[in-house]
């Protein structure tokens, strides 16, 4: 099981930071503290996993999980703070949303492949296109003959199977 850090309490958070639409990362601290990051101003710090970040009491957050949190009141917790576009530097409020790690897997974006096909589609050797997606532990597949009815199809099974959170 996953460990996660609880947020720190909501009267802290805004009394050193704010949601702000400017700064890139969709937040700006309004009052300096200690050390070199404690400047006012938009928080701009990345992580080395590529999402910006903030520190606090010592303790670094995701800032797209601090603005969820400063925007609804509710400690994400053991969730997941989804990207809508799949942007994760794209933290307005409307782009954010709790979701299960599993939901956020079907949101995700795939990695590129050599043959330049989308997440869940492959050509086979007799020249169709074979559709693979996921659901509830159980892999749906189609077998289709040309691309087009490849990519209807995948972008059907997906909204089928996982609602709003399906890539297109």
């Amino acid at each position: 099981m996953t460990s996660y850090t609880a947020m720190p309490s909501l009267e802290s958070l805004r009394a050193i930071y704010t949601i702000d639409s400017a700064s890139p990362s969709g937040l700006s601290r309004i009052k300096a503290t200690r050390g070199g990051n404690g400047k006012i101003g938009p928080v701009v710090s990345i992580g080395s996993d590529g999402y910006y970040r903030m520190k606090f009491d010592g303790q670094f957050y995701r800032t797209h999980r601090v603005i969820f949190y400063m925007h609804t009141g509710i400690d994400p917790a053991e969730l997941v703070v989804d990207h809508r576009d799949g942007n994760y530097r794209n933290n307005i409020v409307e782009n954010l949303r709790p979701c299960t790690i599993q939901e956020n897997l079907w949101n995700a974006k795939g990695k590129p492949k050599r043959s330049g096909l989308p997440k869940g589609i492959s050509k086979l050797k007799n020249g169709y296109y074979r559709v693979s997606v996921m659901s509830n532990g159980v892999l749906v597949k189609s077998d289709l003959e040309n691309i087009r009815a490849a990519m209807h199809c995948l972008r059907s099974i997906r909204k089928r199977e996982h609602g709003e959170f399906a890539r297109s």
